[in-house]
């Protein structure tokens, strides 16, 4: 087993494909697929779940976003900085392992307050893997490379909806859904501790210019106030916020939308859709990079347009799947939707990193997921549930299609408000740059 794993290593190959950053993103790439199963599960195993614990459409909505979003939110900046700092590796083993005893804990709960209470736990374990990884990821790979390994990466949702969904829905029709979270718990424990115990720390800003070398320490509200300076990062975030409300709201729902409107059980549903999500999502991550590269060799600007795309497509899927009257155009909506939503996560990071001194990158990136975990977690599927309870009276069982159909305008509105950062993308790359903090200037 390799020595002294918590400390920086150089690697001779600076930035290419070794050994040791392959099986370095192999445990990233599962961190994520786990980090994405485990936060979703719940929306699987809903229509299993709310008859055994009572639980109302509008309390399902408070768990899976609010329960969960205010202890991510609360531990998401600490988190990040204490990683800006400190071994990432560590702080993502930790956080993974922590998590997946909540997931275990979950299979236990026999009502709202406590599966509240696990949910919240969650979200402070969760809290501990994107900042970090992405921080990671970045001193892993030099630029020509880090496109591919950001999409190889959020990959990860993909390998959760073609195994571990499928899986899950299968094993929760036949065996209840306590053994499903059961399962998914020690499963997850188990490659939390392999990640802890295996990888190393990569060197810190081994690829930033000799003026963006990290400081040892940079003041919080100094960083702060530098990132909500950058127009980029702004309207960066804004843009991904609008998008994760409708994403979010689609994804919780989606399962109980197919089991009342088209009377598709958990283990069909999960079956059906888990590979289809997971293959287009897997094409759409994994061609990302290859996409963006190919492109900005004719236009910068794609880094942008590429993105705003993706969002627009994302919001016209949705819509294709809500009022799909066939199971195969429901299969196209939601085909679509993961392909474009998953290239499109990678983009976004690599535009966000070009924008933030290494010294805060893991600062800016937790705030980001914060941001967008504020409004898409909590405002997507709290906002479906509550509307089901409101227009149940009207519509029954097809009350949830014309509340998803709420939430899906907002990913319409995304694309061109994340146009509006690509104005002040070049200014604010070079300001990062540059940037030092107040007490390090000479």
């Amino acid at each position: 087993m390799p020595q002294n794993l918590d400390k920086p290593q150089a690697e001779p190959e600076a930035g290419g494909w070794t050994t040791l950053s392959i099986y370095t993103l192999a445990m990233l790439t599962i961190t994520y697929a786990f980090n994405y199963f485990d936060r979703l599960l719940i929306s699987l195993l809903f229509p299993l779940m709310q008859p055994d614990l009572g639980l109302t459409d509008t309390e399902f909505g408070l768990v899976t976003g609010v329960a969960f979003v205010l202890i991510y939110a609360t531990m998401g900046i600490p988190v990040a900085r204490l990683a800006d700092r400190g071994s990432r590796k560590l702080i993502i083993g930790i956080g993974f392992s922590f998590w997946s005893v909540m997931t275990f804990l979950t299979g236990f709960v026999t009502n709202f307050w406590q599966l509240a209470a696990t949910r919240f736990l969650m979200g402070m374990g969760e809290s501990t893997a994107n900042p970090s990884s992405s921080s990671l990821l970045t001193d892993l790979f030099e630029k020509r490379r880090r496109a591919i390994a950001f999409s190889i990466m959020v990959s990860g949702t993909s390998i959760s909806s073609l195994v571990l969904t499928p899986a899950a829905g299968w094993i929760a029709q036949t065996q209840g859904w306590r053994t499903a979270y059961l399962l998914a718990g020690g499963i997850g424990l188990f490659f939390g501790l392999l990640l802890m115990f295996t990888v190393k720390e990569p060197q810190r800003g081994r690829f930033d210019p000799p003026k963006e070398k990290p400081v040892e320490k940079t003041p919080f509200l100094e960083a702060f106030f530098y990132l909500i300076s950058r127009r980029t990062y702004i309207y960066t975030t804004l843009a991904a916020s609008l998008l994760i409300i409708s994403f979010y709201a689609y994804i919780v729902w989606s399962t109980t939308f197919l089991v009342r409107v088209h009377q598709i059980d958990v283990a069909q549903s999960a079956a059906l859709f888990g590979p289809i999500r997971g293959i287009a999502g897997l094409a759409g991550g994994l061609s990302s990079g290859l996409v963006l590269n190919w492109l900005l060799k004719r236009d910068e600007r794609w880094q942008f347009w590429l993105p705003a795309l993706c969002f627009v497509v994302v919001g016209v899927a949705q819509y294709i799947f809500i009022f799909a009257s066939s199971i195969w155009m429901l299969a196209v909506g939601s085909a679509i939707d993961s392909f474009a939503v998953t290239m499109a996560v990678p983009l976004i990071s690599i535009l966000l990193v070009q924008i933030m001194p290494s010294s805060i990158r893991t600062l800016g990136m937790a705030s980001y997921f914060l941001i967008n975990s504020l409004l898409g977690d909590i405002l997507g599927p709290l906002g479906v549930g509550l509307l089901n309870d409101q227009f149940n009276a009207i519509w029954g069982d097809e009350a949830i299609r014309y509340s998803m159909a709420i939430t899906a305008c907002f990913a319409l509105l995304s694309g061109p408000v994340l146009l509006l950062a690509g104005k002040h993308f070049k200014a604010d790359r070079e300001a990062a740059g540059r940037w030092v903090p107040v007490d390090q200037r000479g």
